[in-house]
């Protein structure tokens, strides 16, 4: 690339404008985009791949550890049970919604996307900053550190593991899951598919125990399930927060829209089936918990599942910190998938540097944009971090209130554009349902508390200076215009990368 031109993207060498599979050979859908000037990202995720996402990504730590959080703040073993259920209709009814504006706005980017098609830029950039720079990089590093942990347990059995060694540990299984998403859709789909056989099968396990055991006639921990159930508003919308973290993910299908083949008919098919799924194994898992433990023994353990392989796997017990690795490597492979697609997206539309909105020009996928999100995974790993329950709290607030504005998002498109063709559509009373919901999950914890809450918001709102001074206004001194151009070209050449549209380029900033 000799020319600023070229390095700009707006002229490609002839062997570039061929799209080629993973393996290097051409396709007919590269040729298409060939001809129309553009690099695009390739449609290689099937129906059964966007199962596997959505399953492969929501089922991670969660479930391993949530439930003593839901009895916790439930009381009783039936109100957690009624939790769970509760947290399962609200992710399929919030699916729902998502799988109606995924086949109308086919764009990748999920809430960023329909933010910006609904209610404009400022929306849809502090979703993007929130998301891009705390919330997402910040859950990937939990969910490491949960991996790091349980790889760790067996080589500590008699004391905790090291939090340098746990850190480590994380951090490899950050740069291993961003080299395989840097590398190939395919290979990470792949992936995705292989690490969620593996954990239901964890599932699986750990619920036929529970099976066996009422079997058995062990159902005295089922006696006067609802006894000791509390009524506060507050307590009951955190342990809606703690079951939803077991269910977060369940709207990361939304974030490959673009690289789905038919997202109008396969997106709304993998929805339902993979939150279904995911339903019905959450619940029986949580009477296998409960039918071996109680209570009292979910409410003093760190990790049920673990608890439940100690008492019934013998020799053969290693295998279920194992398994629970497994499943959070992919969780995290999920988690890297769709952060890079945000943020790709978000730099596509001039809201972030346009280094970001660029992808190989081999391997079809957005390098930079995988890359830096890894990165601010990895610098949350250095400090120490808070405690589960105080992250979840936080997060949970800030998704929600997006979640919020997501729904009502439908609900305008719906009004402001009636006639507009919808391959698939919700009842009316669905997008209301979670907007009311979405009210609720984001007032009544503030009651508990507050001090959280306030954090998350002062979060959002510190994305809007940001907002003014290099998006909207023309205030950027020029000369770190030139320099980020610079280092735009720089790794433009180095890392062999393009903009995915030539004929529309992003200004830096």
């Amino acid at each position: 690339m000799d020319s600023n031109e070229d390095v700009l993207g707006n002229g490609f060498p002839e062997e570039k404008k061929m799209i080629p599979d993973d393996e290097g050979s051409s396709s007919s859908s590269g040729s298409t985009d060939s001809e129309r000037g553009k690099i695009t990202l390739k449609k290689n995720i099937t129906m059964v791949n966007g199962i596997g996402i959505i399953a492969g990504t929501v089922i991670g730590s969660g479930i391993f550890i949530s439930p003593t959080g839901i009895q916790k703040e439930a009381g009783s073993i039936g109100l957690a049970l009624l939790i769970w259920l509760g947290c399962g209709i609200l992710a399929m009814l919030g699916c729902l919604c998502y799988a109606e504006l995924g086949a109308l706005v086919t764009k990748s980017g999920a809430e960023y996307a329909y933010l910006m098609e609904a209610f404009g830029r400022i929306p849809a950039y502090l979703f993007a900053w929130t998301s891009i720079l705390i919330i997402r990089p910040a859950s990937g590093a939990i969910i490491a550190l949960i991996f790091g942990e349980y790889v760790a347990k067996p080589f500590f059995p008699d004391c905790p593991p090291p939090p340098e060694v746990v850190k480590i540990l994380a951090c490899v299984c950050l740069v291993v899951v961003t080299g395989v998403n840097c590398w190939s859709v395919k290979w990470a789909t792949r992936v995705q598919d292989v690490f969620t056989y593996a954990k239901l099968l964890c599932i699986a396990m750990l619920t036929i125990i529970g099976i066996v055991e009422l079997c058995r006639g062990k159902t005295e921990h089922f006696q006067n399930g609802f006894s000791g159930s509390t009524t506060n508003i507050g307590q009951i919308g955190l342990a809606f927060y703690i079951g939803l973290w077991a269910f977060d993910g369940w709207n990361n299908l939304n974030y490959c829209t673009e690289e789905m083949k038919h997202p109008e008919r396969d997106m709304p098919r993998a929805i339902i089936i993979g939150i279904s799924l995911i339903t019905v194994c959450y619940l029986l898992i949580n009477v296998a918990y409960i039918t071996v433990l109680g209570a009292s023994g979910i409410l003093e353990s760190e990790a049920v599942a673990v608890s439940v392989g100690n008492m019934y796997l013998g020799p053969v017990k290693w295998i279920v910190p194992l398994f629970v690795a497994a499943s959070t490597f992919g969780a995290v492979n999920g988690m890297v998938l769709t952060n890079g697609r945000l943020l790709y997206v978000a730099a596509r539309d001039n809201l972030m540097p346009s280094l970001l909105a660029m992808i190989h020009v081999k391997r079809f996928t957005p390098l930079p944009s995988l890359l830096f999100t890894t990165l601010v995974s990895v610098i949350m790993l250095i400090p120490e971090t808070s405690s589960f329950t105080t992250l979840v709290d936080f997060f949970s607030f800030a998704a929600w209130l997006f979640y919020g504005g997501t729904f009502l998002s439908l609900l305008w498109l719906r009004y402001k554009r009636p006639n507009q063709h919808r391959p698939y559509r919700v009842w009316v009373v669905v997008p209301i349902i979670m907007s009311i919901s979405s009210i609720y999950l984001i007032v009544a914890p503030i009651t508990g508390d507050p001090f959280g809450s306030l954090i998350a918001l002062a979060v959002i709102a510190a994305g809007l200076p940001f907002y003014f001074l290099f998006v909207y206004s023309n205030l950027t001194p020029k000369w770190f215009l030139r320099m980020v151009d610079s280092f735009t070209e720089w790794n433009m050449k180095v890392m062999d990368l393009a903009m995915t549209d030539p004929e529309e380029v992003p200004v830096p900033f």
